[in-house]
């Protein structure tokens, strides 16, 4: 006896096709009428469908840095120096008379503090106006006080990352992080400068450069 199923597409009349002879059926057939196919067997597996491209990897923050005052180390080197030079001026050259006026001691003191203001004002305008931060996607450095300039570079456009330091800098572990993008038309040439680590902050950039090259390889592929 025939289900509810088949009966109502005998009557409503809608078509249905067999899938081994592809003769007309009434919708709701259980057997072929044509080549007897019983048409309620389990239909063979779809072939698997290629799924979709891997959506992109979220932006996520790495890494973030300022200036250090570790990279003035040559001016405050130079300072250390030029004290030691004043002292032994103001002990060895000056007559005692002349030490002991108010006059004398400001110059001396105008003379040390002065290399030691505008060091600290540099090392203070720079902690404050410069601002590095890399991501997953990009690397950004950000410029200004008041007035601000952004700069930034894909990481997929990055050719070479290199580290720049001086002999004070080595000493004291910092650099400047240079990041060579001839492509990039605004900012082919970004410096990273007053970095501490500055190797292992190349690393990490040439790291995610590689992994955001790999991941696009992979996605162009499929």
């Amino acid at each position: 006896m025939w289900s509810n199923t088949v009966w109502d597409g005998i009557v409503s009349g809608a078509n249905m096709s067999c899938p081994n002879c592809k003769a007309e059926l009434p919708e709701g057939s259980a057997f072929c009428n044509r080549c007897g196919r019983p048409l309620d067997a389990a239909a063979p597996p779809a072939p698997p469908s290629l799924s979709a491209p891997p959506s992109s990897e979220p932006e996520q923050e790495v890494w973030r840095g300022r200036f250090s005052g570790k990279a003035l180390g040559h001016w405050w080197l130079l300072w250390a120096l030029w004290v030691a030079g004043l002292a032994y001026l103001w002990l060895a050259h000056v007559p005692p008379e002349y030490r002991g006026k108010a006059a004398a001691r400001y110059v001396l003191l105008g003379a040390v503090a002065l290399p030691f203001l505008m060091i600290c004002w540099t090392l203070l305008v720079n902690k404050i106006s410069i601002r590095y931060r890399l991501t997953t996607h990009r690397l950004f450095k950000d410029t200004g006080i008041l007035a601000r300039q952004a700069n930034e570079i894909e990481l997929i456009r990055v050719d070479d990352v290199a580290v720049h330091q001086n002999i004070i800098q080595r000493v004291f572990n910092v650099g400047v992080v240079i990041v060579l993008s001839p492509t990039d038309q605004t900012e082919p040439r970004l410096e990273l400068a007053g970095i501490e680590n500055p190797i292992e902050v190349k690393e990490q950039i040439r790291a995610h450069v590689r992994r955001r090259r790999d991941r696009s390889l992979h996605v162009e592929s499929l």
